[in-house]
């Protein structure tokens, strides 16, 4: 035991000794002796500049303490970069022999520090070692790369975590620090001014954390400023071991402000439940991230995996409700004219995605606005660009985002008609120019379509789009170089479909549109109507053909529309506009008759309606149009512009008269006329007052007739003078023959006698000469 008793005694000796010592030093050692020495040192060694013009206290027990002030750092011949009034901290001795670091205080007054960095990327901070140093450090690495090479256990093991000390710092105040931070490079200019708390910070325990910021970036003349006020709460963990840390009750909140903003200051606050990094896995995980700003409330949860070598992420996004009048209105921001003052006040959002820094994937996606619901899943390639978008909605009501259209009268349309035809004939060549050099009012944005690429699928309930009602709709789209092919499309509206193929090609100087439509029973009176506010037509329409466009305006559009297409319409009618009495009020005119005009309906019902349209330049002609009925009959044939919103048409009608109506009386030689109507005007005219009786071709129609019938009496007059003069020939004939028989008779009958009386008188005069011989024979003898 004596060896115990003796190694007391040295022990005690020796703490006897140290304190002594510490006593003498503190009692008897002045620091700020050692000032030059210090200076000397930093500048031989580190090419450091101090400058220490405060006085420097120490204490050594219980706490090693050190308190400096007025202190500045320079390096080389450089301007100070570091500067604080006072810096103090203080360590305890005695837990030092247990490896533990127990500090009571750090504590940073006023400092301040300027970084720049010059055009070439050189930082003021990077440290130019002395020659010697260098040479040193040459010599270091020398001998380093002749010793042999350290085996793969050996790098395996320097690459383990080193085992830190246990550390417990009781607070950590640095207040009022100030860093200017210039770059020549990026041309940006940053003030931050800052302080920074920290309590009982330890190992494997949260500690709280307290920070707050005021920032201004700029550029390097100070002009158009962002200031950033932030304060931060949270409580850290940091798990030396585990190489991890944790931040949990997360507050951050601040505002930015700056001219540039649509409004200023932007208020906004993000906290979060939990965040967790851990370093050789690299991943983070973020739960009960929330944002709030501008009245917009975000939620989420992130995972990210890899994020040093190769990021992966994960994570569910919600936007809570809100409105986006609101939202535009802070951020004054004008809100479009829209027909309908309740659209675009209440939207929200879910989105679930994963990806990383080739790809991402968001599915599901489920967005409301206003009664709209959309659910959407989405694929993008980010190199190169590229996605797969499937989307499904219903209830879309377009109109109500678009403006309320202006009513005019018919007399302001046709002023305003009549003022841009003057216009136009004006400054022709002035339109042609702006119509090439300007893009405003363009239809399709050709930028934005030549960037896409990917393909998109659409089925959508319920859309209404320029008052027209469509049940539902589906479309599968690609886009790839500036050309969009969507087929097929179907549409199902009106109490039909519809199906076409539709490309749009920007790759040249002008879009070109072609599409193939084809219309399988859509009621079409009803479609006009709220599409075009036209009624002009009524039935189940049937139509096949193809057309083309050019242009990147409507007009332009309209006036090159190129095609054909056949169309036939069943069941259906002439809307507004009544055939019979038209044709009624030419045959009355040319009679100088009137009808009663009660006694019509208002419109030309039909079985069916069929034609040809042949369309150049956005002029439709119908050259075969039929419309068949069992009381009428058309043909037809004329132009409708559709640039000019407006036709000119002609339809040659056959009536049944009163078979179909009894106010009209037409004799079966009127049934056989084709009279003809002339419809001319505008669409936005009264259907009534459009088609009218072509009064002189009514007439020159009955001319007609008269000329025909007069020449049919003649003709039958010719062949009843004809057949009398046969007759009479036939009679004279049959006299002649007759007479002749009479006379051959007659002088059969007189030869006869005349023989016989010239066979008596010969026979007499034989006799008598006979007589007369024997009376001569006898006068002989």
């Amino acid at each position: 035991m004596v060896w115990i008793k003796r190694l007391s005694l040295l022990v005690a000796s020796l703490l006897a000794f140290i304190v002594v010592l510490l006593a003498y030093v503190m009692l008897f050692v002045n620091p700020n002796d050692f000032k030059d020495e210090l200076k000397s040192v930093a500048l031989e060694k580190a090419n450091v500049n101090l400058r220490l013009d405060g006085d420097i206290s120490w204490s050594f027990f219980p706490w090693l303490g050190l308190e400096l002030e007025n202190i500045g750092v320079a390096l080389g011949t450089d301007a100070e970069i570091l500067q604080f009034d006072r810096a103090e901290f203080g360590l305890a001795i005695l837990p030092l022999l247990e490896k533990k670091i127990q500090v009571n205080k750090v504590n940073l007054v006023n400092l301040k520090a300027s970084l720049n960095k010059d055009v070439q990327g050189q930082g003021n901070w990077q440290l130019d070692l002395p020659e010697s140093s260098a040479s040193n450090a040459q010599a270091a690495s020398g001998s380093s790369s002749a010793t042999t090479t350290p085996s793969v256990e050996e790098s395996s093991e320097s690459a383990t975590p080193m085992n830190l000390p246990d550390i417990q710092l009781d607070e950590l105040r640095i207040e009022n620090a100030q860093v200017t931070y210039r770059d020549e490079q990026t041309k940006q200019l940053i003030n931050a001014t800052f302080n920074v708390q920290l309590n009982d910070v330890q190992w494997d325990k949260a500690w709280p954390m307290a920070m707050d910021v005021a920032l201004t970036q700029s550029d390097l003349q100070g002009n158009t400023p962002l200031e950033l006020k932030a304060t931060l709460n949270a409580n850290l963990a940091v798990f030396p071991e585990r190489e991890s840390l944790s931040l949990d009750s997360l507050v951050l909140s601040g505002d930015v402000s700056s001219d540039a903003l649509p409004t200023s200051p932007i208020e906004m606050k993000l906290s979060a439940t939990n965040i967790d990094l851990d370093l050789p896995q690299e991943n983070v995980l973020v739960e009960g991230l929330a944002l709030s700003t501008l009245g917009v409330n975000i939620d989420a949860k992130i995972q990210a995996y890899q994020v040093l070598s190769s990021p992966q992420f994960s994570g569910v996004l919600s936007i809570g409700e809100f409105n986006p009048r609101y939202l535009m209105t802070r951020l004054n921001l004008p809100i479009p004219d829209m027909s309908d003052d309740t659209a675009l006040t209440k939207a929200r959002a879910n989105i679930t995605f994963e990806g990383s820094l080739d790809s991402i994937t968001a599915q599901p996606i489920s967005i409301t606005m206003d009664e709209t619901k959309i659910e959407a899943n989405a694929v993008v390639d980010l190199s190169p660009l590229r996605w797969d978008v499937s989307i499904a909605g219903k209830n879309l009501n377009v109109d109500r985002y678009l403006p309320t259209p202006v009513e005019t009268s018919p007399e302001e349309n046709a002023a305003a008609k009549t003022d841009n035809v003057i216009e136009a004939a004006q400054s022709t060549n002035v339109a042609r120019a702006e119509q090439n050099s300007s893009d405003v009012g363009e239809l399709i944005p050709v930028d934005l379509i030549r960037s896409l690429n990917g393909h998109v699928g659409v089925v959508f309930e319920g859309l209404t789009v320029k008052k027209l009602r469509i049940d539902k709709i589906e479309l599968d789209s690609t886009q790839a170089n500036g050309l969009v092919k969507i087929y097929p499309l179907r549409a199902s509206l009106y109490k039909g479909s519809v199906t076409s193929k539709v490309s749009l090609d920007v790759r040249g100087n002008t879009p070109v549109v072609d599409i193939s439509p084809a219309i399988d029973g859509v009621q079409i009176q009803p479609l006009l109507v709220d599409f075009m506010d036209m009624d002009k037509i009524a039935g189940a329409t049937y139509l096949n053909g193809e057309l083309s466009a050019r242009g990147n305006q409507i007009d332009a559009l309209m006036s090159s529309l190129q095609g054909d297409l056949l169309v036939e319409i069943k069941n259906g009618a002439l809307v507004g506009t009544n055939l019979t009495k038209t044709v009624c009020e030419g045959i009355a005119a040319i009679r100088k008759e009137s009808i009663k005009e009660d006694q019509f309906g208002p419109d030309t019902p039909f079985e069916t309606m069929r034609f040809p349209a042949h369309i150049v330049n956005g002029k439709v002609s119908t050259p075969g149009l039929k419309i068949s009925s069992a009381g009428i009959q058309v043909t037809g044939d004329g132009v409708v512009s559709l640039p000019d919103s407006s036709l000119d048409y002609q339809a040659n009608v056959g009536v049944a008269g009163s078979e179909l109506d009894k106010a009209c009386r037409v004799n079966a030689k009127l049934t056989k006329l084709a009279f003809p109507i002339v419809c001319k005007g505008q669409f936005s005219d009264d259907p009534a007052g459009l088609c009218r009786p072509d009064i002189k071709g009514f007439g020159k129609l009955f001319a007609n007739l008269a000329k025909d019938e007069l020449k049919l009496k003649l003709e039958a007059e010719k062949e009843r003078l004809k057949e009398k003069g046969a007759e009479l020939k036939a009679e004279l004939e049959m006299k002649k023959q007759a007479e002749k028989a009479r006379l051959e008779t007659k002088l059969a009958t007189e030869k006869a006698r005349l023989k016989a009386e010239f066979d008596e008188k010969r026979q007499a005069e034989a006799e008598r000469a006979k007589e007369k011989l024997k009376e001569k024979l006898k006068s002989l003898f």
